[in-house]
């Protein structure tokens, strides 16, 4: 293998770690929108009958 070759070697597996990392933060921070937004439809869903209106 040549220099140049083990360099972008290098290259590319810091830039797929940093997509990597990216990727997951993106999915955690959905999931956790998800599961906020899910929750507090059921929440709203089931007693909103004091509150008059809201964010659509």
């Amino acid at each position: 293998m040549s220099v140049a070759w083990r360099r972008r070697f290098k290259l590319v597996g810091a830039a797929l770690l940093m997509i990597a990392s990216v990727l997951l933060k993106v999915l955690y921070f959905a999931v956790l929108v998800l599961l906020a937004f899910s929750s507090g439809k059921r929440g709203s869903a089931s007693s909103s009958s004091s509150s008059g209106g809201g964010d659509g």
